[in-house]
């Protein structure tokens, strides 16, 4: 449970920073802003529940070196001590190239990038990764697509997982759709990630697919969104990285 509050926590840290008008003025001039990096959420249902805290920090003011941490939790929460299964600890220290900032077109270089689960023996699992992100967004049709590949050189796995990116591949690709479903929803994104694996480690259909929906409720005092999301594939997670599994949970985004 402590894990839980922690969660909370930095949830709560990450959104009174970023969204509380009153703090503006003060957040300008403070040397450290957290900023949300991946999708912060909340999820359960099939086979478990998924909880994901992300954040980055901007390391030199005016230049773009970036550290940033994700968490993943993988609670069996129905159980009867409740445990959590597994927990993949990733802090990521990466530089930002700008192409075009006014049209959020960048170069992610990933200068040292760490994954692990922190247990040891058998259920060990963890390796490095140095990597290149393209991240771009553009407009076609009245949407906002944000888009991103991903290209890695790992390493420093193969004492605890040596056929890790048989399953993890050596890029991945990311889309993100704004407001797809206008008509019938209020503001919403479905994003789509997807990562090769297989012996060549770059067959798209034998890594990893995942599809989340996110939509903001049309009740403006409830903070959080709703999320859906759908998982297929291998490496979900670092201990059960080798076995194919099929996830569908809902739950919130923050």
């Amino acid at each position: 449970m402590n894990l839980v509050l922690q969660f909370l926590f930095i949830v709560s840290i990450i959104s009174f920073w970023s969204t509380d008008p009153a703090r503006t003025e003060e957040v300008k001039s403070s040397p450290i802003r957290l900023q949300q990096y991946k999708t912060i959420y909340f999820l359960t249902g099939k086979p478990d529940t998924k909880i994901q805290i992300s954040f980055k920090v901007q390391l030199i003011n005016n230049f773009d070196l970036y550290f940033a941490y994700s968490q993943l939790m993988m609670w069996d929460v129905f159980e009867p001590s409740a445990p959590f299964r597994d927990l993949n600890y990733n802090p990521d220290l990466f530089y930002r190239f700008f192409i075009k900032k006014e049209s959020n077109r960048w170069i992610d270089l990933g200068i040292f990038e760490h994954e692990s689960n922190g247990r040891d023996g058998r259920n060990s699992r963890g390796w490095h990764r140095t990597y290149v992100l393209f991240h771009s967004t553009q407009t076609m049709g009245g949407h906002k697509i944000l888009w991103s590949i991903k290209s890695w050189f790992p390493y420093s796995y193969k004492n605890s997982n040596p056929d890790l990116p048989k399953y993890r591949g050596l890029w991945e690709f990311q889309v993100t759709v704004s407001n797809l479903l206008r008509s019938f929803w209020g503001e919403n994104e479905l994003n789509l990630r997807l990562y090769p694996g297989g012996n060549s480690y770059l067959n798209p259909v034998a890594g990893g697919q995942e599809i989340l929906f996110i939509s903001k409720t049309k009740m403006t005092a409830f903070a959080p969104e709703f999320l859906i999301g759908f998982f297929h594939g291998y490496g979900e997670n670092l201990l059960d990285y080798d076995k194919d599994r099929l996830g569908i949970r809902a739950g919130l985004s923050f």
